[in-house]
């Protein structure tokens, strides 16, 4: 009977040690890697003659700060100037809403941004002489701008292998300088048009592509 006891004994450790060692069948999820900031480039801006860089930056495990700079030359295919050259710096904050940590999954973002511009282009003007005619006149003129905008941003980042992040992002931004009036010349009812469409409401959006460190 002891001999049938011991055995029982011996059966029931072993049986509880071998409960609890993890099944093959059945690993541990492998834990991601934590992201100590990332480095990207929006792959589409070239399309449109722009160069954007953007640093990412986890504060914690649901937020993000994202600070971006961009520059661009372009034509009147894009904008209404017959040239322009645009420099912008924006800062923004990124709260992811994913069940993974940040900056994995969806997020909302508010940011603010600065932005200088030139343009040239033929400026037009309409004034009424003394008899009461309309006469129009043209003038090709060089411009600088400087703006601040605010907006929001929905979008989705997902990183591949650790190493590669993929971002897409869309929101509206209002830029100022949209002016109607120029008070210096009440005839002329648009004077930064030629700025358009880079003040007043904007559409950003934007599909970036960089390494995580």
């Amino acid at each position: 009977m002891r001999h049938l006891f011991a055995i029982l004994a011996i059966s029931l450790v072993c049986g509880a040690t071998w409960a609890q060692q993890p099944s093959n069948n059945n690993p541990t999820k492998k834990e991601k890697k934590p992201v100590s900031y990332l480095l990207k480039m929006d792959v589409m801006s070239p399309i449109f003659r722009t160069a954007n860089l953007t640093f990412e930056k986890p504060l914690s495990a649901t937020s993000s700060l994202n600070l971006g700079v961009l520059y661009q030359d372009q034509s009147s295919e894009v904008t209404n100037a017959a040239y322009l050259s645009r420099f912008a710096a924006t800062a923004e904050y990124k709260y992811y809403m994913s069940r993974t940590e940040a900056p994995r999954g969806f997020y909302v973002g508010s940011f603010v941004r600065y932005q200088w511009m030139k343009s040239e282009d033929w400026l037009w003007n309409g004034i009424y002489d003394q008899w009461g005619n309309y006469i129009s006149t043209y003038a090709y003129q060089a411009r600088e701008l400087s703006t601040i905008g605010v907006g929001m941003s929905v979008g989705y980042q997902h990183i591949f292998k650790d190493k590669i992040a993929v971002d897409v992002y869309l929101g509206p931004v209002y830029n100022s300088g949209d002016k109607r009036i120029d008070p210096s010349s009440p005839y002329n009812e648009r004077p930064n048009e030629v700025f358009k469409p880079y003040v007043g409401y904007f559409v950003r959006s934007g599909f970036s592509v960089g390494l995580v460190f």
